[in-house]
């Protein structure tokens, strides 16, 4: 959502926070689940993300901010729907997904914005 690198992402505390927070999430979905997720796992996660080149981006940054489908549904949107079906709150997943949606839609000829030229 940020369309900055890994690097900017993970070094700033407002989108870190973010980014902790959604694992999280994560973790508890996972967990209400019956996932046997190993001790400190968010925090084995995050000492991955720090290795990660700092210019690195995500598949799912790369296909959207290019206008081409993504990954969108089976990663943010799988999370916000198993925590509804689980009764796990994903709040930050949740408004990952609904602000990345419009995008998706797009790149899938579902959605079109204005000035969009006619498909």
């Amino acid at each position: 959502m940020t369309r900055s690198p890994i690097g900017v992402f993970r070094s700033l505390a407002e989108t870190r926070e973010l980014l902790e927070r959604a694992m999280r999430e994560v973790e508890a979905l996972g967990r209400a689940r019956s996932v046997a997720f190993p001790a400190g796992i968010v925090e084995k996660s995050l000492a991955f993300v720090d290795k990660l080149p700092p210019e690195g981006t995500s598949s799912l940054q790369r296909d959207l901010a290019a206008g081409r489908p993504s990954e969108l549904e089976a990663w943010v949107g799988a999370v916000a729907r198993l925590g509804r079906e689980s009764g796990v709150a994903t709040p930050v997943n949740d408004l990952f997904y609904r602000c990345l949606l419009p995008l998706e839609l797009r790149a899938r000829g579902r959605l079109s914005f204005p000035g969009d030229p006619p498909a």
